[in-house]
């Protein structure tokens, strides 16, 4: 008798610890197993919530989008170099920037990490000051080949100086600046 108490005991445990579903703050819902495992539920198009509890769907990891553009601080007394832009495997590094004759001067230089050749890259940028009032914008062609010139292209795992960009600016200390990458043409 006591043995059939226990027996029933124990099946009554297990099943309570079998599927249950909880949502994260964020919305998404976890599915937790019975054997210690977990996955995320996830709503199949055109299907509501309550279906998606009842056909649980295996969700493959996502790498996060990135951010394409970006903005920092940059100081005229630095050295260093002030940004990295990424963008279909061109990577652009802003360098040091200087000022001369009412410009503001940023080398450039570019490495195509990707499997094809380059024919033009271009970055829009924003000058501010540290109050956020604008004083120049505009799009730099920082890479352009040769038309119908093979050899001028910007070919796979090959590093160049690019254009240096001005931007008009009077003198101070420090600025604002962001950018990002808004055509890179390939071959």
């Amino acid at each position: 008798m006591k043995l059939c108490f226990a027996l029933a005991a124990l099946l009554a445990s297990t099943s309570a610890f079998a599927v249950q579903t909880i949502t994260l703050e964020d919305g998404r819902q976890v599915q937790l197993n019975d054997d210690f495992t977990w996955e995320y539920k996830v709503t199949p198009l055109g299907h509501d919530t309550e279906d998606a509890v009842n056909s649980p769907i295996a969700a493959t990891p996502s790498i996060p989008v990135a951010h394409k553009h970006v903005g920092t601080k940059l100081s005229l007394k630095s050295t260093k170099p002030i940004m990295q832009l990424s963008d279909s495997g061109v990577d652009i590094l802003l360098g040091a920037p200087r000022y001369e004759d009412g410009e503001l001067i940023i080398p450039t230089s570019l490495t195509n990490q990707s499997r094809q050749s380059v024919i033009l890259v271009a970055v829009e940028l924003t000058l501010s000051d540290l109050s956020g009032k604008q004083i120049d914008h505009q799009t730099v062609e920082v890479w352009q080949s040769i038309k119908r010139m093979a050899e001028t292209y910007l070919r796979p795992e090959q590093s160049v100086q690019g254009r240096v960009i001005r931007l008009a600016a009077k003198p101070a200390d420090q600025y604002y600046l962001s950018a990002k990458v808004v055509d890179v043409t390939t071959r």
